[in-house]
Parts: structure tokens; C-alpha cells; sequence
């Protein structure tokens, strides 16, 4: 009998020497492994949320795939909709909620996920915490606006 590996978040299934799946990256489990992880993902998701705060703030497609990621890491979480305006000048904002106690925890997985996304934002962080220009290298000032040397914006100020 030959023994498969499934992908926990796609459900493909793989020979056994193959550890990641080639479509998302994700670790390989399993049969019985993923059933469990399955079921816990199923708790998680009806877990009631209580003392909810926002963590995230963006587009349907962004908070389906953060709410993936905490449901992953065994985070309970929701997604908050607000409609828009009638007038059709406004879009539905969506915001995804955990309970104040998770919120700390969501926040660091939100910012692993990101970093894995992005590996280029942690080098650009280094490199302004050292006053530096994260594009050019020239130093830079704690409160510059913008980079004298190549005029990369370094701060966004938002007018409330």
C-alpha cells in the first residue's frame, strides 16, 4: 500500500517523498494528520468571538486570505462587513476581527505572513532603523519626509 501526502489547504495529494506542495507552499500531511488539522480548523471557525477588535483593514480578497492564515494558526477570526454608499461611489469596506486576547498573536502572524510575502519589506526596515535610504543607502534622518539624494518617500502623512 502506498502512503500519500495531502496539502492541508488545497487537498491535493502528492507522492510520500514530496514535503511542500508545489501550488501553495504549504507542509504536506498525512491522511490522518490532515483530518485532525481539518477538524481543528472546523473549531476554530465556530468558535465565538467575544471582546472583538479589528486587526486588519482591506479588500474581500486580502481578509479571505489573512482569515485563512489565523485559521491556520489555530487564531478564531471573523470578517466584518460594512456596505458602502447607495450611490455606488463607496465600496464595501472589510475589516477582519479576533478577540482582544488574540490580538497581540494575530498581529505577529499577520506580520510573519507579510514578511514571507514581502522579504524585501524586513531589509527596508534594517535599513531605515540604521538611517539609512532603503532604495540608495544615503543617510537619512528619523523624520525625513523623503530621501535628498534619489527622492524615495520615506513617510506618508494622511490628512484626516
Amino acid at each position: 500500500m502506498t502512503r500519500i501526502k495531502i496539502c492541508p489547504n488545497c487537498t491535493t495529494e502528492y507522492f510520500p517523498h514530496i514535503e511542500r506542495c508545489a501550488d501553495c507552499g504549504a507542509v504536506l500531511l498525512t491522511p490522518e494528520e490532515n483530518k485532525k488539522m481539518q477538524e481543528e480548523k472546523k473549531r476554530c471557525m465556530d468558535k465565538s468571538l467575544e471582546n472583538t477588535v479589528v486587526v486588519r483593514e482591506g479588500s474581500l480578497k486580502w481578509m479571505d486570505e489573512l482569515y485563512n492564515v489565523l485559521i491556520g494558526s489555530n487564531i478564531p477570526c471573523g470578517v466584518h462587513t460594512d456596505a458602502g454608499c447607495k450611490k455606488g461611489c463607496c465600496g464595501d469596506t472589510y475589516r477582519l476581527l479576533v478577540s482582544s486576547e488574540n490580538a497581540e498573536r494575530a498581529n505577529e502572524r499577520i506580520e510573519e505572513h507579510c514578511a514571507k510575502l514581502h522579504p524585501e519589506l524586513q531589509t527596508s526596515r534594517e535599513m531605515m532603523s540604521q538611517g539609512k535610504c532603503p532604495a540608495c543607502a544615503s543617510p537619512v534622518s528619523d523624520d525625513a519626509v523623503e530621501c535628498l539624494d534619489c527622492g524615495l518617500t520615506l513617510l506618508i502623512i494622511e490628512d484626516k
